[in-house]
């Protein structure tokens, strides 16, 4: 990607969001500045967990003036919420080195002022880390860079390598540095596992070209093996290639629509078997375009997530005024042309989603995932361990878990949402609504049902619909319904984790 180099790396970009302490950073993926009293950036870093990972390097809880803090070096503090991510691994890793390396320990008596960037996700975030580094060229990125630290994707004609050095070849093209050598990893483990692509020196090709059969990661798929001269192996593989080149360079719309398309074309042919392939790649591809966005738009925009987010809500809210018959936030001009007001309240939109987790009644659990302006806060979760249920029984659990929610102590604790979703349709919703009506609770309540990611909600006001609910089916690609699906998965995530959790705790019994 090229990225226009700025004749320095001052902070010229009154964009990006800014905290006086790391307390005040989200727990979301994302990108951090630190900048001297001079504005220079001196450091870039990424994170699946913004407020966790730059906690790490204070001390101090009441402290807004970061430039006099000092490293904690037996704070060891790790996103519990996060399982199996090559970035939460880096983290800790990362904790060990702070807490030795006495270069960071000057870099962090020079901090003044945080930036950040909120991102998607991981791969945005090590993406955008690398073009940021690019940019500004941050001294503490390069005085802590060494071998284990930065690596480039190497792209030739017919394989792809990782390289510490960008050397003079004709048809070589290289994307990153990339800090820290789990990144890298990281992002190639996605991408080849997508499309798969030959990585093995000149050497091994040759012998296993003699041997007229594949190594292991040809058996396992995960190289097309064009090293047994199969014609059909040299042109996936090259195939492959430039796809992944595409996806580098930012065009992941571009690309989708491509296999998309050809997907069509190889089914209309009857080519069934690479129609099927295709198909299988276009579904692992999601995980890689959980966002469409371009890195660059966010160095052009660093508030357009939040922004999406923000309209993603008003979006659901009008959805909701108009299908309902009914006003759920009469007191909002909704209508306005995003006036303070209405941004504030949007910013501090607060939905608590719900979700019950089980197998056969076992060690049942429920979970409050909360999210705020469309951004999961982490620290507002909440997991029930079902008392008064042993059967399956979802109905009756997710009455046990509104209802200890919602009594007097909690609600003084935890205040009131601004919108409850349900995760299931109408039983569900219905056992909810029951608890809401006991306590003399007036707050918007709607489900989603998870099979056809239909909105389900309570029909108060419409005289010609038929029933209790109606269900409606929100276009998959809107922002309305991202915002309902974001908290809905990570209700299930969170459920789950627990749920194993005790199931590990009894099997030790």
């Amino acid at each position: 990607m090229n990225v226009t180099k700025l004749p320095n790396n001052t902070i010229n970009n009154t964009k990006f969001s800014k905290v006086t302490t790391y307390k005040e950073l989200p727990t979301v993926a994302g990108v951090y500045m630190f900048v001297d009293k001079n504005k220079k950036i001196i450091y870039v870093g990424k994170a699946i967990n913004l407020k966790n990972r730059v906690g790490n390097y204070f001390v101090g809880k009441n402290s807004s003036h970061l430039g006099e803090q000092k490293i904690d070096t037996h704070q060891i503090s790790r996103d519990t919420n996060i399982e199996n991510s090559h970035l939460q691994q880096e983290e800790l890793h990362f904790q060990k080195i702070i807490s030795l390396d006495p270069k960071t320990r000057a870099l962090v008596s020079k901090i003044n002022e945080i930036y950040y960037i909120v991102v998607e996700n991981e791969i945005e975030a090590l993406l955008l880390e690398a073009d940021l580094i690019k940019l500004y060229k941050p001294p503490y990125n390069i005085n802590l860079k060494d071998d284990k630290f930065y690596k480039y994707i190497k792209i030739e004609k017919d394989r792809i390598i990782t390289s510490r050095k960008i050397t003079k070849e004709k048809d070589a093209e290289y994307f990153g540095p990339y800090p820290a050598g789990q990144n890298i990893t990281t992002i190639l483990k996605f991408l080849r596992k997508v499309f798969p692509y030959r990585n093995c020196s000149n050497s091994k090709f040759s012998r296993y070209k003699k041997l007229e059969k594949p190594c292991l990661y040809g058996h396992i798929g995960l190289c097309p093996a064009p090293c047994t001269d199969n014609t059909k192996g040299n042109q996936i593989n090259r195939k492959n290639i430039k796809n992944i080149k595409e996806y580098l360079r930012g065009n992941r719309t571009k690309l989708f629509k491509e296999l998309e398309k050809e997907m069509k074309i190889l089914a209309k042919q009857e080519k069934f078997e690479e129609a099927t392939i295709l198909r299988d790649q276009i579904f692992s591809y999601e995980y890689l375009t959980q966002s469409t966005h371009n890195v660059e738009t966010y160095l052009k925009d660093p508030t357009l997530l939040k922004n999406e987010r923000i309209n993603g809500i008003l979006d659901l809210i009008k959805i909701l005024n108009t299908e309902t018959n009914d006003i759920y936030y009469a007191n909002e001009n909704l209508d306005s042309d995003r006036n303070q007001d209405l941004t504030t309240f949007l910013s501090n939109f607060r939905i608590e989603t719900y979700d019950i987790s089980n197998f056969q009644g076992n060690h049942a659990v429920g979970s409050i995932v909360v999210t705020i302006g469309g951004f999961p806060h982490k620290d507002e979760y909440r997991r029930f361990k079902i008392r008064t249920k042993d059967t399956p029984d979802d109905f009756a659990m997710m009455k046990e878990v509104l209802n200890r929610r919602f009594d007097k102590k909690n609600i003084e604790k935890w205040g009131l949402p601004n919108l409850i979703v349900i995760d299931g349709g109408k039983g569900q919703l219905s056992s909810a609504m029951k608890i809401l009506k006991d306590k003399n609770l007036d707050i918007p309540i709607i489900g989603l049902a998870k099979k056809y990611e239909e909105i389900v909600i309570p029909n108060f006001a419409s005289e010609t619909a038929k029933g209790n609910f109606r269900t409606m089916k929100l276009d998959k690609n809107s922002a309305s319904l991202k915002i309902v699906i974001i908290g809905r998965d990570e209700a299930h995530r969170f459920a789950i984790s627990y749920y194993r959790k005790l199931h590990r705790k009894n099997m030790l019994k």
